[in-house]
């Protein structure tokens, strides 16, 4: 009886958790990690590399994810994602959202100099993160449907959810790695490559929110996700993951600029 009365109590909790708490997977933010490590300068690398101490990149790309069954991280449930309904702007607020959760993060960084090595390293792992999860288009979507873990879909012959969709399956079935997005980055100018690395939190949600008329473009009555739809939208991942790598190399450089 005792059994399984942890097996129902484990079993609620994870219920009860936030429907898009996770994104990218975990192969999605290993990308991100990488990508931003082959655009660093060495002095940040070695900063980055000092604080994270045994930790390596991909692991920190993925704290976040892990330590979710924790409960002393519980007031990071909602970092990962920010609602704006449809037809809405988004407006400032102080929220416990993605977007004021790098803010602080950065912030909070820019007095490293007064905090202690772990603050340090907690920041940089939630930035680490949270930089993937605002790109993925979900993350900046509706509520009403939970950031499309509501939207039941069939991928190809299995069912499963929109979310779940762009979070890990289309990266892990279409085989997308770090050196395809990275091939994207010879078709963007020196004037693109500045405008994505100016670090502006708020703008940069906008790009994968006006994104999302592609996500929910399908067959809703028959809910089959089919191979056209993948292709159409295997490029809009691998770009997503390729700036999202862009961006976290220049949070990373500016927090370390000094």
């Amino acid at each position: 009886m005792k059994k399984t009365s942890s097996i129902l109590l484990a079993a609620a909790i994870l219920v009860s958790l936030p429907h898009n708490l996770f994104a990218w997977g975990k192969k999605g933010h290993g990308i991100v990690a990488e990508i931003a490590f082959t655009m660093l300068d060495s002095n940040t690398k070695t900063a980055v590399y000092k604080y994270l101490g045994a930790t390596t990149i991909e692991q920190a790309s993925t704290w976040m994810d892990e330590v979710r069954s924790d409960h002393r991280y519980d007031y990071m449930k909602t970092w990962h994602y920010v609602n704006v309904e449809k037809g809405s702007e988004y407006i400032p607020n102080k929220d416990a959202n993605v977007i004021n959760a790098l803010n602080n993060a950065i912030d909070e960084l820019g007095h490293k100099d007064k905090l202690p090595d772990s603050v340090i390293k907690t920041d940089l792992m939630v930035i680490f993160h949270l930089v993937g999860d605002m790109h993925q288009p979900l993350h900046v979507g509706y509520g009403t449907d939970k950031g499309g873990n509501d939207i039941r879909a069939n991928y190809l012959t299995h069912p499963s959810n929109l979310h779940k969709i762009w979070d890990t399956e289309i990266i892990e079935s279409e085989a997308i790695t770090t050196d395809q997005c990275l091939a994207l980055y010879k078709d963007l100018s020196k004037k693109e490559i500045a405008k994505l690395k100016d670090v502006n939190i708020e703008v940069w949600m906008q790009e994968p929110r006006a994104l999302l008329p592609n996500v929910y473009d399908f067959n809703t009555q028959e809910n089959n996700i089919d191979q056209a739809y993948i292709d159409k939208n295997k490029k809009i991942i691998e770009q997503q993951l390729l700036i999202a790598g862009i961006r976290l190399s220049a949070v990373l450089e500016k927090v370390f600029k000094s």
